[in-house]
This record gives C-alpha cells, structure tokens and sequence, in this order.
C-alpha cells in the first residue's frame, strides 16, 4: 500500500513539474513569440489604393486619367486549424502551397505550362470565369498563376496577400461575383477571390503624346526583388531598399543598410524623397501597385501615385451585440489622391504639330531615293520657349499609343521603325551645320576672326593630301554671307582660328553633348569627343569637321538648348535654360506633393547657368541667320538656304523686303557612315532645321530634324519649320516660294 501511494505520489510530481517548466517556459521564454501570434492572429492590414493623378496640359485639358474597374484579386492560400494545428491551404486547387511555392522557386517552362493545365481542368473558379468572360481556360489559369508568382513568394506566409489576377471585367460579371461573396451560404467556386475597384489608364491623345505622357504598369518581380532580396540557396541577400531608373530614385524604403525585412515592413515603412533639394516624406513600396513607365508617368510618379491608405485593424466584440468586428488600430488613415500634374503644352498644338511632321514624312516617303535605301519614315519637333526652357510642343515619329501598348509591345520590340524611341531627347545625331552660327559667335568672341574679315571659298580646301569640300563656289565671304549660304570653307578657317580646345568649351557650355535636364527618363548624353580637348590623336582635319558639325552626335533637344542661348541672349549674357514640360498648377497647392510640385515648375523655369556673351559678335550672327531665311537686300534679296522657310508678304511669293513675319535659322546636312561587312557605307543624311521667331524678340525656338531623309535641311525641314510657325501665330495661307534646286540648299 505505501509502495502504491509512492508511485501515485511520484507521478503527480513529475506531472506537476512538467507542467510549471511548460508554464515558466511559456511565460518566460516564449512569451514574445506566442503575444505575437495572437496580436497577428486579432489584427489585419487593410490597404486602399487612391485614385492616381491626373495629366493636365496648359489649358487643363486631361492627357492621362484613371477610370474605374472591377478588378477580380486572388489570394493564393488560407490559413485552417487542423488537428489543432496551423496550416497554410492552398485556394487555387489542385496545386498545393508547396506547389506554388517550388513554381515561384524557379520551375522550367514544361513544369508551369503542366501546372497552368491542371489549373484550368480542375479548378471550378478558372472554369467559371472561362466561360462568363469568354476566354480560354488556360489563358485564365495563366494569369492566375502570374500574379501568384509574379510577386516570387519566398514563404507560404508570403502566399496569404492578395494579388490583382483578371482587370476591367464586365460590370454583370463583377456584381455577380461581389453577391457570390457576400452570401453567408456560398460555395467553394469563389474561393480566394475579391473584388476590387481598380483604375484603368485612359489616353485621350493615343500615339500623339505617346513617349510624353509613357504609362503605367505593375511593378516587375525584379523591382520587389530588389527591394525585399531574395534567396540563393539557403542563403538569403537582402535587398538594395530603393529602385534607380536613369538616375533618379524612382522607389525607396528609407534605411541605412541593406534590407531584410518582412512584406509587412515593406508596406508600412515611410521614406523621403529628395526633390529639388529638399526632403519630402512619402509612403514606401507596396506590393503590386501599379507605378509610372516611362515619360511624366515616371517622372513624377511619386506625385501622381497619391498617398495609400495602410490601416491597421483588431479584432474586437461589440460589448452589447457580442458580434466582433475589426476596428482600427492607432490612428485612422485616410488615403489621399495623387496631384495632378500639369504641362506646359497644348494638347491642341502638339496634335497639329504631329500632323504637319506626319504630313511631311508621307511625302518624303514617295521619293525613290528613299524607297531605294530603305528609309524608315521618322521625323522630330520641338517647340520651346527659349526664355525659360518651356516645351510648346515634342514630337517624335513613330510613336506609340500608350492605351494598347500591353497589348501591342512584342509587335513595337520588333518594329524597324523603333517607335518605343523618343528621338527628340534620346536619338543622337551629327547636327552637320546647325552648329554654324555657335561656331561663328565663338569665332569672333575670342578674336580668332574679325567682324567683316572674308574668307576665299572655291568649293575644295586641300589640307596636305585630303580635300575638305564646300556645297558650292561662293567666292568671297564674310560670317554673314557664310551663315546665309552655309558655307564650309569660311567655317573650316574660323575653327582652325579658334582652335579645337576652344571649340570644345564653347560646345561644352552652351549644352552640346551633354544632357539637357529634361524632366522625361531616358535622355541620351550625345557624343563629344574629348581629343578635341586634350589633342591627343587629334589633327588639323578633324577641327575642320568639328567646326561644321561632324564628328560629334547630339540630340534634337540639344539643338534647341544652343538656339536658345542665340535668342535669350540679352546684351552680355545669355541663359542655358532647362527645358522642361511641368509647370506651376492653376491653383493654390492643397497637398503636400502638390506642394512639391509647384515649387519643382518654379524652379525648372529658373536657368541653368548664365554665359557671357560679346554682343556686337551676336549680332553678326543673328543677321546672318535672318538672311539664310529671308535673304540679302543688298544683292536682291537672292535667297539663302532657308528661303523655303520665308514668310514673303509679296503676292508672287518673292523676296522684295515685306514679310508677315522675320525670323532667324540655319539649315543642316549631316553625313554619316556605317560599317558594312568591314568597309564604311556613306549613308543617306540627316536633315535639319533650327531658328527662332520672331526675329526682335523671340519667344520661340523651333528644331525639326529628318534622319536619313535627304536632300537637305532647307529642302526638307525648312518648309515643316514655316507650317509650325505659321500655325502658332495663326498666319493665313501665301502663295509658296518658286521651288529653287535641290543643290542650292545646305
């Protein structure tokens, strides 16, 4: 008897001891942990996206806009008690979490179209959805599975977020669902569904502000990759924390040090934005948000996103109902719209820009030359105003239009035509003799030529054994005479003057070659070679070419920046502007990033740097601009290589002194070459023409280039040059110019 109440007596000591260290050891030891469970299991995020914001043009035209959607959401897995355990369960069965999890891990093709298959045979929802919406099962089990991996779940916990899967259903199909969801009784088809209202991007202007306004998409794997790391093995490498696109940073968690961190972390981490040197503080990244691609959609995204409502909720009961309810945790969140941002163009002008660059690239198609080389029809505007920088109008044919672009983009990546290019800020180009009247001002600001001294032209320079030609035998010229005609040999004698490392700083700081400032993603830098400075490989030869604009490549916009400085130039100073398209809003900011934005236009507005300027040589060089358009009085007003670009008041259209309007330009061959199977192929030129207007007070610069069209600045670009500007100042029609030879212009 005192053996068995030992026993007993032992046993429920043992029992008791175990249960006091698992009691102290629940308390003490894992007493965070289990706290955390329960907190995670009561609370819940909530995550509202606002409306992004608006494009606007001067005139508060809409260029860009959200319009509502009924976007169906999957959330891949569930959490269940099982046996008094927590599984993770997959909703989209047949495939498991397991299954999801080794797709996101890398599977080959094989083994996702295999998964895509049993998706589309077995699960009801996919079936459901293939036959109200009239797509194929397996097209739908694909989009499925591409929001589920398109996020590269690491975890299954990572499985339990929901992901946008099908957008823009039909409004019956959409209420369908939403009362499917909202029945107590329903069944499983629609499980893991919700139903979102999302935003659609609508682009009124289509493919005519296509590289302006870019568009919108999700952000890539790679970009969440990037933030959150990602895993190698068993080794796990933490992610950079911010996201840089040309430059500039386009998403950032704010950290000192590499990032490891939660998807939750991600979601509720603020960071601050650096704009225009100051600090401005924004939400951080957020998991399939959708985000700006390319043009004002990028470039201002983080204004236009709007701030998201990230609301942390608890589970609580209702004190009278004992019903439970999720109530907000902390302080309640509001979401709060993206500003709008607003450009400086009109959409009225950029639409008829477009036109006359299309009209004139039509016909430039039907010329054999053209036809024989395989000319792809491209063309480039820009209408600036040189006082501040401000784009009127930017036009870059082809072009895409940013409604169908998902839809259309493995057509555009094989499109000869490259229409996914802006050519007017990232296409480089030689500018040939565009450059002229910069080259001329140089000359005579630094003494190397003298105002009114000549130089012999013949038509061929011979430098020991190489022969540096001219368009034509213009005898005796003075820089007047050399800008009217576009003569060679006068520039080839300046430049030497000058000197090629003199050459290369006026080039330098006037913005040849360098980026412009563009608030667009994706500017080019051009091409201008540093031997120019340094003369090491650099001969007497290459300064002749440089002195005309070859040998050195330079972007549309870079055209327009140096003719900005010709017409701003005020006395003994001229302005490097900026040019740019975001302007001030037409009322009072509201928000923060409206804020921003407006002290952002304020400060595009503001030049670049100043430049001094000898006056008298200025003014040399602006009459011999106007005359390459409007001619010589002093010999009969015979014309220059821009006549086709006059506006003669006459009524037979000849020069005889009266014109609607006076304007000052230059034309512009350029020749390149191209290796082909080892040897260099002359190709067909680029085209060009610069200027501005009015002559006495310019409050525009126009730049129209062809590239590979031919026949010369003045015979192509000069006559697309006179229809913009006549379409700006509203001119009625004249009688046309008698059309002069082709080898007669420059």
């Amino acid at each position: 008897m005192y053996k068995r109440f030992l026993v007993l007596a032992l046993f429920f000591c043992l029992s008791f001891g175990t249960a006091v260290a698992r009691l102290v050891d629940l308390q003490f030891n894992r007493s965070e942990e289990l706290t955390a469970y329960r907190e995670n299991r009561l609370r819940h995020m909530e995550q509202k996206a606002p409306r992004r914001g608006r494009i606007l043009d001067a005139d508060g035209r809409i260029l860009a806009e959200d319009q509502p959607t009924h976007d169906l959401w999957v959330v891949p897995a569930r959490r269940e008690r099982r046996d008094g355990r927590i599984e993770i369960t997959s909703n989209l069965a047949p495939l498991t979490a397991d299954q999801l999890l080794s797709l996101a891990a890398g599977a080959s093709g094989l083994e996702r179209e295999l998964a895509a298959r049993n998706l589309a045979e077995a699960n009801p929802m996919v079936r459901m959805l293939a036959g109200r919406t009239g797509m194929n099962a397996g097209a739908i089990a694909e989009k499925l599975l591409r929001a589920v991996l398109g996020a590269r779940p690491l975890a299954q916990d990572d499985l339990l977020a929901p992901r946008p899967a099908l957008e823009d259903l039909d409004f019956a199909l959409a209420m369908e669902i939403r009362s499917a969801l909202a029945n107590p009784y329903r069944d499983e088809i629609w499980r893991g569904a919700e139903m979102r209202i999302g935003g659609k991007r609508r682009y009124p202007a289509g493919r005519v502000l296509g590289h302006i306004t870019g568009y919108v998409g999700k952000l890539s794997a790679e970009d969440y990759l990037a933030l959150r790391g990602r895993w190698e093995g068993e080794e796990k490498i933490p992610g950079s924390g911010e996201i840089i696109k040309q430059g500039r940073v386009f998403f950032s968690v704010k950290s000192g040090a590499p990032l490891d961190v939660s998807d939750e972390d991600l979601l509720i981490r603020l960071r601050e934005v650096k704009r225009s040197g100051k600090l401005h503080r924004s939400q951080g990244f957020l998991m399939n948000e959708t985000v700006g691609r390319g043009g004002i959609e990028q470039q201002y995204n983080q204004a236009l996103r709007g701030r998201h409502r990230i609301q942390r909720l608890r589970l609580a009961r209702n004190p009278e109902s004992r019903r439970r309810h999720f109530e907000p945790l902390g302080a309640v969140e509001r979401a709060r719209n993206g500003a709008d941002v607003r450009l400086g163009l009109r959409l009225e002008v950029q639409e008829k820009a477009h036109a006359i660059v299309q009209k004139a690239i039509n016909e430039a198609a039907a010329d054999p030359l053209l036809q024989r080389s395989g000319w792809q029809p491209s063309g480039i505007a820009i209408m600036m105003d040189p006082r501040n920088g401000r784009i009127h109008a930017l036009v870059s044919i082809p072009s895409y239009d940013p409604n169908t672009l998902s839809r259309d983009f493995a057509e555009l990546l094989k499109d000869p035509g490259i229409p996914l290019l802006d050519r007017a800020t990232a296409g480089i180009y030689p500018p040939g003799s565009v450059v002229k009247p910069l080259i001329g001002l140089a000359a005579l600001s630094e003494d190397a030529v003298m105002p009114g001294q000549s130089f012999v032209c013949e038509k061929v320079l011979q430098l020991g054994g190489q022969r540096f030609t001219c368009l034509g035998t213009h005898y005796e010229q003075d820089l007047e005479g050399a800008l009217m005609h576009s003569c060679n040999i006068y520039f080839y004698h300046a430049g030497e003057a000058l000197g090629s490392r003199k050459l290369y700083n006026w080039y330098v700081q006037t913005g040849v070659g360098r980026k412009t400032g563009i608030d667009l993603p994706g500017e080019a830098d051009g091409i201008l070679p540093r031997n120019a400075y340094t003369r090491r490989g650099w001969a007497t030869g290459n300064t002749y070419h440089f002195s005309i604009g070859q040998g050195l490549a330079v972007t549309p916009l870079q055209i327009a920046v140096m003719f900005s400085v010709l017409a701003n130039a005020d006395r003994s100073t001229a302005r490097i502007v900026r040019p740019h398209l975001l302007i001030p809003p037409g009322r009072a900011p509201e928000t923060p990033e409206e804020e921003a934005l407006a002290l952002e236009a304020l400060e595009l507005d503001l030049p670049l740097a100043e430049i001094g300027i000898d006056h008298e040589a200025l003014a040399f060089v602006r009459e011999g601009m106007w005359k390459a358009i409007q001619g010589d009085p002093e010999n009969g007003y015979q014309g220059g290589t821009g006549q086709r670009a006059s506006f003669a008041a006459s009524p037979d259209g000849r020069n005889n002194g009266n014109y609607l309007l006076e304007w000052a330009g230059k034309t512009g061959t350029a020749e390149w070459s191209r290796l082909v199977n080892g040897r260099t192929v002359k190709q067909v030129d680029h085209v060009w023409f610069a200027g501005y207007v009015p002559f006495d007070r310019p409050e525009l610069v126009v730049v129209v280039m062809l590239p590979e069209a031919g026949g010369g600045g003045g015979w192509r670009c000069a006559p697309i040059a006179k229809e913009l500007v006549r379409m700006w100042y509203n001119l009625p029609e004249k009688p046309e110019h008698p059309v002069p030879e082709e080898g007669a212009l420059g």
